[in-house]
């Protein structure tokens, strides 16, 4: 992904545009989880995805960084005029590996690769080695860290709930019932064809108990709400 996509979302987010494009789900006061529904180039047919990132807030709630979390690699931004004051660092060591690693991966690689920029490549590799990454390479360009290499046993995470407005779950209730119903559709053209749905008919039920489903979901948070 490239660094000006990365800069879209994080002024989205400032902006306070994200509606179906990018959850959240605080882990911290200064770091949230997120899910972005990216649409990629039209190259690739125009595919839209669900990518992992977490998104970095400085101290007046501004999001000013963002790391992306593609499992094998971390590709991570920082805007301009944040950069140099630790933002990273910090989220690096308290928030985000901690919270990849009680999540059970075994390790994180990274890449770093001079092609960025001698500076951009220096400032990187930096960040990397402070947190604990070290080089598994000749060209210093590929970094490991294990999960028994640092101690984050003692960091703890705490996730909170955002909730959703009443509104919010209806539309997303309506949704699902759309969904079951094309489904089903679906399903009767297919056996009116072939004489056989291969259990699509079942899955437009069980999509359709969803709405249930959200419904439970919205009762125990308003519950623990008042609670």
């Amino acid at each position: 992904m490239r660094y000006r996509d990365i800069r879209k979302y994080i002024d989205l987010l400032n902006k306070g545009n994200i509606e179906e494009v990018i959850f959240l789900r605080p882990i911290s006061e200064n770091v949230d989880l997120a899910k972005v529904w990216h649409r990629q180039s039209r190259k690739t047919g125009g595919v839209v995805c669900s990518l992992d990132f977490f998104f970095i807030k400085n101290e007046d709630e501004i999001y000013i960084g963002a790391i992306l979390d593609m499992c094998d690699d971390l590709h991570w931004y920082i805007v301009p005029k944040q950069r140099k004051k630790g933002y990273l660092t910090r989220a690096l060591t308290n928030e985000v590996l901690p919270y990849i690693f009680l999540n059970g991966r075994e390790s994180q690689r990274i890449t770093v690769s001079p092609g960025l920029g001698r500076l951009a490549y220096l400032n990187s590799k930096s960040v990397a080695t402070k947190v604990g990454f070290k080089s598994i390479d000749k060209e210093e360009s590929v970094f490991l860290l294990e999960e028994r290499d640092e101690s984050f046993q003692d960091k703890t995470i705490q996730e909170r709930n955002m909730g959703l407005s009443k509104d919010r779950c209806e539309i997303l209730k309506r949704r699902v019932n759309d969904l079951s119903k094309e489904l089903h559709k679906i399903s009767d053209e297919l056996k009116m064809a072939y004489g056989d749905d291969s259990c699509l008919k079942e899955i437009s039920k069980e999509v359709y108990s969803y709405v249930h489903i959200i419904e439970d979901l919205e009762w125990k948070n308003d519950k623990n709400r008042v609670d």
